[in-house]
């Protein structure tokens, strides 16, 4: 038997390969890892767009009937000077079938999608590393636009029929996390970790970005209807969007038909080895871990305040700051254009910084961390002291979460790091857990609002909000790691393919 160094295999390779270099600069080739990249952040773009829309379209879907108590018992007490920036809103204003709804409906409402988006988190991560995430991903943002495009009819028929679609919408989008994250630890080379899951999850902003301001734009219109054409413009680009999937995706880079030996060697290069036989999940091992917990308790604190900025914001921006549905969709997206840019320029940076050797994974991840949920938490504080000035306000909102996206090559990333076998899986865990804050965050925001829409109320929600922030970033600080950890059969190989430089 004649035994070959992983060097000598290396070089073997690319004397096998000089032979396609002219051809393949001949040729125009993309890089199919930057296929999946786009892609991927295409579909976390769908997902995000057809979940927060309703945060848009509900402020239309309530008639004045169902809204008119609130108003006029509370607008005075709320940053009464600002009125003038918020026309009346009359019959023609919004276009569809509106709905007498009271703020415990609407809270229901919105919380209800998180119902089943919990449920299928940790079955879809144990899922995408079983069966694979091309179709789990896939599968979950068909099934997201279907009960999209069907939420019009469900919310005609009643209150429950609506709730139980947007409970389906959330049992579809949940394996979409776990599953982009199994097919990130496939297919990004360790040195480009940051930057692909970075820009894949930003999706989620941009997501935001695009769809608040054309949902409070097609709300006003006669299009398909008025606010049911959010829905149904927003579920067919899902759609469209899964048959790309479907034929420009293969599940692991070796299975991909066309990809060049160049790339699928880069990557296997720089990338954990994975055993041949996939090992059973080491479930008293994580649970019993303290960096898994550090993991589990920062996620927990980003989505809490990420979650009540996500579904509150329109509201807050029309009850306090008093702006129409137009500039509410505009002001509500104008934060996230800003986070994802930052995120873009951080996740590069972080790379560089690793691919440099200068500084561990761990302190990297932890500097990122404590930058994005300390960052957020003096600016929600600052707004607080604030008072009634709209554009300082809405500054202020943008700055914190343009702080909170150097959590995207922070803990977002790190289950990658910690054991890319199981980074489904761990994804699952935490983003579940953390996810029950979509179901918490409007009834605490209810519970501080029930007696009136006030300045005080809401700076009680931030103040909350920052205090979160402040202990999820402690822990992660103190107990955090993005070390492999020894869960599962190690690579015997590991050593010589840790950060290999391109």
């Amino acid at each position: 038997m004649v035994f070959v160094s992983l060097k000598e295999l290396q070089i073997m390779d690319s004397e096998k390969m000089q032979g396609r270099v002219s051809e393949g600069h001949a040729r125009c080739y993309i890089p199919k890892r930057y296929i999946l990249t786009l892609l991927g952040f295409l579909g976390m773009f769908n997902v995000y767009a057809m979940r927060v829309n309703l945060s848009v379209a509900i402020v239309a879907m309530v008639n004045d009937t169902g809204i008119q108590y609130d108003n006029e018992t509370h607008q005075a007490a709320a940053c009464p000077e600002l009125v003038s920036y918020e026309p009346q809103k009359n019959a023609d204003e919004y276009k569809g079938e509106q709905y007498n709804w009271d703020s415990k409906a609407q809270a229901n409402i919105l919380g209800s999608f998180f119902y089943g988006y919990f449920l299928t988190q940790l079955p879809g991560g144990i899922f995408a590393e079983k069966i694979g995430a091309k179709w789990l991903f896939g599968g979950g943002i068909l099934i997201t636009a279907v009960f999209s495009l069907l939420t019009p009819f469900a919310a005609s028929l009643g209150t429950g029929f609506f709730i139980a679609v947007r409970v389906l919408e959330g049992f579809g989008e949940g394996v979409t996390f776990p599953a982009i994250n199994a097919a990130i630890s496939h297919w990004s080379p360790k040195v480009e970790r940051s930057r692909i899951s970075t820009i894949i999850f930003t999706g989620c902003q941009i997501g935001n970005v695009i769809s608040m301001p054309i949902s409070g734009w097609l709300c006003s219109t006669a299009l398909l209807g008025g606010w049911p054409s959010v829905f149904y413009i927003f579920g067919t680009i899902g759609c469209i969007w899964f048959v790309f999937w479907c034929f420009l995706i293969h599940e692991t880079p070796a299975q991909h038909p066309t990809i060049s030996d160049e790339e699928l060697l880069y990557i296997n290069q720089n990338k954990d080895e994975k055993p041949e036989k996939r090992p059973d999940i080491p479930w008293k091992d994580i649970f019993t871990s303290l960096p898994m917990w550090a993991l589990i308790i920062s996620h927990f604190g980003h989505n809490f305040g990420f979650l009540i900025l996500l579904t509150e914001m329109p509201t807050y921006l029309s009850g306090i700051l008093h702006f129409n549905i137009k500039a509410d969709g505009f002001l509500s997206a104008l934060p996230y254009i800003v986070q994802a840019l930052t995120a873009w320029v951080v996740s590069y940076v972080v790379d560089r910084i690793r691919k440099s050797g200068k500084m561990n994974i761990t302190t990297i991840r932890k500097i990122s961390n404590s930058i994005g949920l300390f960052g957020p938490a003096v600016c929600l504080l600052c707004i607080t002291l604030s008072g009634c000035r709209p554009y300082l306000i809405v500054g202020l909102l943008s700055l914190a979460l343009a702080l909170n996206g150097f959590v995207y090559s922070g803990f977002n990333v790190t289950h990658i790091d910690m054991n890319p076998d199981f980074a489904g899986t761990l994804f699952g865990i935490t983003n579940a857990i953390s996810n029950v804050n979509g179901i918490l965050g409007p009834i605490i925001v209810g519970l501080f609002l029930q007696n009136g829409v006030t300045v005080a109320n809401w700076n009680s929600v931030f103040y909350i909000t920052a205090a979160v922030y402040v202990v999820s970033a402690v822990i992660f600080d103190v107990f955090g790691s993005a070390e492999r950890q020894s869960w599962g059969p190690k690579s015997e190989n590991k050593h010589c393919l840790d950060d290999i430089k391109s």
